[in-house]
């Protein structure tokens, strides 16, 4: 018999490894959907900007993602003491950014945590001073309803072992609109993916 700890984590991996299977950065195209997405209620599909959620930037700032409205929105979720998946998301939505960059293309690229009992704005601050993230970058913390429901969004399972949490990762481009036009899922992201 598998102990109820081993078990936990067995069905954790098994819930996270299957949508990174083939360990690629895989991008969705603006009109597939998943089962959770297909049967959300037409209105919550809608945008983004729809939702009321208000979060706190490591400046102690509070915001709503739709003040970004009228600019394409990049948005991913990771947490500071992640030590396995966040670190190559992050590295992943460097990338993405270089390359909006070198295409003299305009995003805002925005990070939630997946731990808003832990990353308090001082504790987001720290993280992007040591991990040198860029200024324009905005690192947000949200309630734990908020953070919940912005990852079944983004299509993010989230698997609490107490002493850790196992996620797997997705980021998410958003129209002007607040509307989802490209989804990157994965460990590396493809240099070969033209944007939109």
């Amino acid at each position: 018999m598998i102990p109820m700890r081993g078990a936990r984590t067995a069905l954790a991996c098994l819930l996270l490894c299957a949508p990174v299977a083939g360990c690629r950065w895989l991008m969705e195209e603006p009109g597939s959907q998943t089962r959770s997405q297909a049967t959300a209620p037409r209105a919550e599909r809608r945008s983004l900007f729809a939702h009321p959620w208000v979060w706190t930037d490591d400046g102690g700032r509070m915001v709503q993602l739709s003040r970004w409205r009228g600019e394409t929105l990049v948005l991913t979720l990771a947490f500071t003491s992640c030590r396995e998946t966040c670190p190559r998301t992050i590295q992943a939505l460097r990338e993405l950014d270089a390359r909006f960059r070198r295409e003299r293309r305009a995003a805002q690229f925005v990070v939630v945590t997946l731990d808003p009992a832990r990353d308090t704005p001082e504790r987001l601050r720290e993280f992007r001073r040591t991990e040198s993230l860029p200024d324009s970058w905005i690192l947000l913390v949200g309630s734990a309803p908020a953070t919940r429901a912005l990852s079944d969004l983004l299509g993010v399972h989230v698997v609490d072992l107490d002493s850790h949490l196992m996620h797997d990762s997705a980021i998410v481009m958003f129209d002007g609109d607040g509307r989802a036009t490209r989804r990157f899922t994965g460990w590396n992201l493809d240099h070969e993916t033209p944007l939109l």
